[in-house]
């Protein structure tokens, strides 16, 4: 398996790797425990040989860490690696968004809650140094240490049309 393409945005660096839906609920059914391939298929209707595939490339990207649990290599086991772990607030941020937005009324389908008080966590906002929230309007987007000409162009154009539409 040939490593993905790596472009000069993040979003599309992740997207190379989480770019369709069977990818992400191969992810979720990991963050709730899943962990052997009859699992995963059953958990989320995905045929064997996209759960293959998934299962290898996100081994190969090392969020999942395959583990042989069986005799002669016949039967593995997938966890998280740290990489994988460190997806969590994505996970509950889009959690959170599907709840608000793709129910009514607080009618999600799940929940996610604090073990010790039983209420639901806090929905994930951006937040200062300093811990308070951060609307749009207080965030820029600059270029990173490994920025392109591209990217440094891209954005300097985007902050100049932001600028002169803001009063």
């Amino acid at each position: 398996m040939t490593k993905p393409h790596r472009p000069d945005c993040p979003v599309a660096a992740m997207l190379n790797i989480f770019g369709d839906r069977w990818t992400l609920l191969v992810i979720r059914e990991a963050f709730y425990g899943a962990a052997r391939f009859s699992e995963f298929e059953r958990n989320t209707g995905i045929a064997k040989n996209l759960l293959a595939d998934r299962l290898a490339l996100l081994t190969c990207e090392g969020i999942l860490e395959k583990q042989d649990v069986g005799q002669s290599g016949t039967r593995y086991a997938y966890h998280l690696t740290d990489k994988g772990r460190a997806l969590q607030p994505v996970l509950i941020a889009m959690v959170q968004w599907g709840n608000a937005h793709c129910y009514k009324d607080g009618n999600g389908p799940i929940e996610i809650i604090e073990r010790a008080s039983g209420l639901p966590i806090a929905p994930l906002q951006p937040s200062a140094q300093d811990g308070s929230i951060l609307e749009a309007a207080d965030m820029k987007v600059i270029p990173g240490p490994a920025a392109t000409q591209r990217t440094h162009a891209r954005l300097a154009e985007a902050y100049k049309t932001q600028t002169e539409e803001t009063p």
